[in-house]
């Protein structure tokens, strides 16, 4: 089985790949318009590349934001998917 190959982004490189602000995008997040990030210590989060990108996908295609919510939903359920994937791999 092959890892997935995750890229972790700080919030500030998610942000400038989106063109919001911090606020804009903390907003966003708990509106749940956003992918949320993943905790990396006490004080640091980031964001899998690939979510960024599908979210940006989303909107380029004109997702609304209901849309938007659902694709949140899927994005997480499918980063747990693949982690206890990874996990179980590793393990076995």
């Amino acid at each position: 089985m092959t890892a997935p190959n995750y890229k972790i982004i700080r919030f500030d490189e998610a942000a400038k790949m989106v063109g919001k602000g911090r606020s804009t995008l903390w907003h966003e997040i708990k509106e749940r318009r956003f992918i949320p990030p993943l905790s990396l210590g006490s004080r640091s989060s980031g964001f899998i590349e690939s979510e960024v990108q599908a979210m940006i996908a989303a909107r380029a295609v004109g997702f609304n934001n209901d849309q938007i919510s659902e694709l949140v939903d899927k994005l997480l359920i499918e980063r747990e998917v693949q982690a206890k994937r990874l996990l179980e791999a590793v393990a076995a």
